[in-house]
């Protein structure tokens, strides 16, 4: 047939809105990645934060028990860390009558 058979718009604005609508998605696209790459950025910024304030809480609390960091040490994490397993080892040699130690 030579032309659109009746009742079906002409096919260049059906391309054109095609078109537009293709833009608008790819503008939607860019910016929703924009976001995402906002949104990690600030995770990640609080994930640092988090981390920091775990460290100095722990040794404010090494502090606060007695005594600072051993000089030998760079830092206090690894004095905190032994006196968590100390703790720990503490805690499962006062385990209740009905189970044995886990030595």
């Amino acid at each position: 047939p030579p032309g659109d058979p009746p009742g079906t718009p002409p096919l260049a604005p059906v391309l054109q809105l095609l078109r537009n609508q293709l833009q608008e998605k790819d503008a939607l696209i860019r910016h929703l990645e924009s976001d995402w790459e906002r949104s990690r950025a600030q995770r990640e910024r609080e994930e640092r934060l988090l981390v920091t304030a775990w460290y100095n809480m722990g040794l404010a609390l090494q502090q606060q028990e007695g005594g600072t960091a051993p000089r030998g040490l760079p830092s206090g994490a690894q004095s905190f860390l032994a006196q968590q397993r100390l703790a720990t080892v503490a805690r499962r040699a006062r385990t209740p009558h009905g189970r044995a130690p886990s030595s």
